[in-house]
């Protein structure tokens, strides 16, 4: 028998399409996001068009060991290219004997170059863990 970690942890992260849950709460990942691959753009991000695509992805992800309370959770994206607004920090609260809590949060990733696209999963500032999918462009067929 394992004991459980003192500090909060994240369980899992993942991007997928679409997740369901069924009557016994099982939850199920559709189509797992690991690569994201786009037609190569015609012309580089500029000034006038910073982006060259957006990805609609949901990013699931459970935390558990949190103490009872308020907290504050935060998923920042990370992307190649420029820096992305950082949404502010969700307020939520940590019930008595809850032991895990999911999140499925859906999110329109803008794409200005090809590489490592990572949310980055805080719980009160603290980092818990990333999910990361690789954005690569490819040659005209």
């Amino acid at each position: 028998m394992t004991s459980s970690p003192a500090q909060p942890y994240l369980k899992y992260a993942l991007f997928c399409r679409d997740t369901e849950s069924d009557s016994d709460d099982d939850l199920t990942f559709k189509g797992i996001i690991d690569l994201v691959e786009l037609p190569s753009p015609a012309e580089p991000a500029g000034a006038e068009n910073p982006f060259l695509a957006q990805v609609d992805v949901n990013l699931a992800f459970c935390i558990a060991g949190a103490a009872p309370g308020n907290h504050h959770l935060m998923v920042a994206i990370k992307a190649p290219g420029i820096p992305l607004d950082t949404p502010p920090p969700q307020a939520i609260e940590w019930e008595e004997d809850i032991l895990f809590q999911r999140w499925i949060k859906t999110f329109r990733i803008p794409v200005q170059r090809a590489g490592t696209h990572v949310a980055a999963i805080l719980l009160d500032g603290t980092p818990l863990g990333e999910a990361s999918f690789m954005v690569r462009f490819k040659e005209g067929d």
